[in-house]
Parts: structure tokens; C-alpha cells; sequence
């Protein structure tokens, strides 16, 4: 069984636009319930405290949320840089 820090390494690891503070772990304890666990991620590794971590179970559910900068910047529109370059002289 692999920890949480390692499953997200070997899933390609966090991107900039991650929340790495809240992630959450969705696990099944019946049939009929699922329990979920907010993990701070970012405050494990910063300390370097891995006992903290998590062991995954067949069928638990990774999910790491977009930070409140990447949802906004989805609706904001995009500045284009543009060069343009003329091989005449002034």
C-alpha cells in the first residue's frame, strides 16, 4: 500500500493551480457510507513530517481541489503578448 504523498507524486504530482492544503480522501467504510478526510499536504511536507500520511485502501478516492486564484483566473480573460519585429530601419 503507498501513502497519499506517494500516490499524488507517482499520479504527476501537484500543479500550480493545486490546493494542496485541502485535499481530500474519499473512503468507503460500507456499503452504504463513505467517509471523508481533509489533509493538509502542504503542511506535511513543508515540516517534513510524513507520519502524518496516509495509507490508501483498495477504493479510496484522491481528490485535489484547483486554488481559489486558478478558479477565478478560469473566467478572467487572457492577455495575448504579442512582438512584431520589422527588418527595416527608423
Amino acid at each position: 500500500m503507498e501513502g497519499l504523498v506517494a500516490a499524488v507524486a507517482i499520479a504527476g504530482g501537484f500543479t500550480q493551480q493545486s490546493k494542496h492544503s485541502q485535499v481530500v480522501l474519499f473512503r468507503r467504510v460500507s456499503p452504504d457510507l463513505v467517509e471523508s478526510h481533509v489533509i493538509d499536504v502542504r503542511q506535511m511536507l513543508r515540516h517534513h513530517n510524513l507520519a502524518e500520511d496516509v495509507y490508501l485502501q483498495p477504493g479510496d478516492y484522491v481528490f485535489v481541489p484547483r486554488s481559489l486564484v486558478s478558479n477565478i483566473m478560469r473566467f478572467m480573460p487572457a492577455t495575448n503578448l504579442g512582438m512584431y519585429s520589422s527588418s527595416s530601419r527608423f
